[in-house]
């Protein structure tokens, strides 16, 4: 006899219904059929649907999941890149994930925050003298530009706009189909092949760079045979550095709305002294505003889980913004209230709370989650505490049926003026 069962399906496709009703659609199926598993096929591939904490903690069981080779190609071909580290598997994936995480220290990271802050100082002549500005465009071009120094990539700033477009257009197209998907690819293609080029310099010149910067670390990298990598993985595996430090803009500009929407937090974040409550609003921030929707992996042989079957190659999506916002284990979920967070501590909400992917910080978690809150950190001071601005009507709704989102005006702001040096 047969212990188990298969979970509840809920359509024979999903695709069309994911493009429709966006991050809410798991959340939806899941509410519909009272379960917190179902199952559907996503791109015409057997894929189950999963939510909540207890989900979540499944997801990162490296002996039944996988997410090597997991990403759709369509997102391999825009949004991750062809030969990345997140398609190895083994030793392979083990020294390419060890690199990217000397890069994670904490003296990388400060390096990394104030060269953000410098360029924000040296874009303000710009703001003040400019019309209106717009946070989501300029918070990009900022942190493009200081994404390529931070990795060593010497690109002029008449050029920086053209790459933080590219970006942006891999990032916003990668899941979609149509006119929309094939513009991130073309960008994919132009934006490897200005870096390959600049790799080859490199490499045929010698420059002289801090060897432990990522352009001379991917560059003079040797695999397992012994052999550099080819310059088109080492301009892969750069975007995979730069493309998420420039997502960081969306939340950068949802912690402007929340700001502006919640002003009675706007003593306690200006406190210098109010660690705690400004790293509460952070996490708030990061459960209550829409990120990336969801992640993918591989089911590795089959097994049963709470009674019901994962069969072996099948896909499993892991619901993000469901999991943040699942009433059965966050009170009032779509309340925005930073408090919340001074009643548990990070690990005790570390597979509730998954805006970038759960676990502990010391292992499953999204190594870029690092340089997330440090820049938020940086982008509340700035807001609250050294420089002035004016917020002008305009349409700040979030739609939530658009992959990814993000407040409808950029969030305008006017008037700008500064209190004190942001450096």
């Amino acid at each position: 006899m047969n212990h188990y069962q298969e979970a509840p399906q809920a359509s024979q496709e999903s695709t069309l219904a994911i493009l429709r009703e966006g991050y809410r659609y798991i959340g939806s199926q899941c509410d519909r059929l009272e379960t917190d598993l179902f199952r559907s096929r996503l791109m015409l591939k057997n894929t189950l649907f999963i939510r909540g904490e207890s989900s979540a903690r499944l997801f990162y069981d490296k002996e039944r999941l996988t997410r090597s080779q997991a990403a759709p190609k369509r997102l391999q071909k825009t949004l991750f890149g062809v030969g990345g580290v997140q398609g190895l598997e083994g030793e392979s994936h083990r020294e390419r994930k060890a690199l990217f995480l000397s890069f994670m220290s904490q003296e990388r990271i400060t390096r990394l925050v104030h060269l953000v802050e410098e360029t924000w100082q040296k874009r303000m002549p710009y703001w003040q003298a400019q019309p209106p500005v717009v946070l989501q465009d300029e918070f990009h071009w900022i942190l493009c530009r200081a994404a390529c120094d931070w990795c060593g990539i010497a690109v002029s700033d008449e050029n920086i706009p053209g790459l933080a477009h590219n970006l942006a257009l891999m990032i916003e197209g990668g899941g979609k189909v149509g006119p929309k998907h094939w513009k991130a690819r073309r960008a994919r293609r132009l934006t490897e092949a200005a870096l390959v080029q600049l790799i080859d310099e490199y490499r045929h010149q010698h420059a002289r760079l801090d060897p432990t910067l990522p352009l001379p670390a991917f560059a003079t990298l040797r695999d397992h045979k012994g052999l550099r990598l080819p310059s088109r993985i080492v301009a892969v595996e750069l975007l995979n550095l730069i493309r998420p430090i420039m997502a960081i803009a969306r939340y950068m500009v949802f912690t402007a709305l929340a700001i502006h929407e919640n002003p009675g937090c706007t003593e306690k974040l200006r406190s210098e002294d109010n660690h705690v409550f400004r790293h509460c609003f952070i996490e708030e921030v990061r459960r209550f505003y829409p990120f990336f929707p969801f992640l993918i992996a591989r089911v590795r042989h089959d097994f049963v889980w709470h009674g019901y079957k994962f069969h072996k190659g099948w896909q499993v999506i892991l619901d993000l913004y469901g999991t943040n916002h699942d009433a059965k284990r966050w009170k009032n979920p779509d309340q925005f209230w930073p408090e919340r967070f001074q009643q548990e501590s990070n690990d005790y909400h570390r597979f509730a709370m998954v805006p970038q992917g759960g676990g502990s910080y010391e292992y499953h978690r999204c190594p870029g989650e690092w340089i997330t809150l440090s820049l938020l950190e940086m982008t509340i001071q700035v807001l609250t505490r050294k420089i002035t601005y004016n917020v002008p009507p305009q349409d700040m709704s979030v739609n939530l049926t658009t992959i990814p989102t993000q407040p409808y005006s950029g969030f305008i702001i006017d008037n700008p003026s500064q209190r004190h040096s942001i450096t």
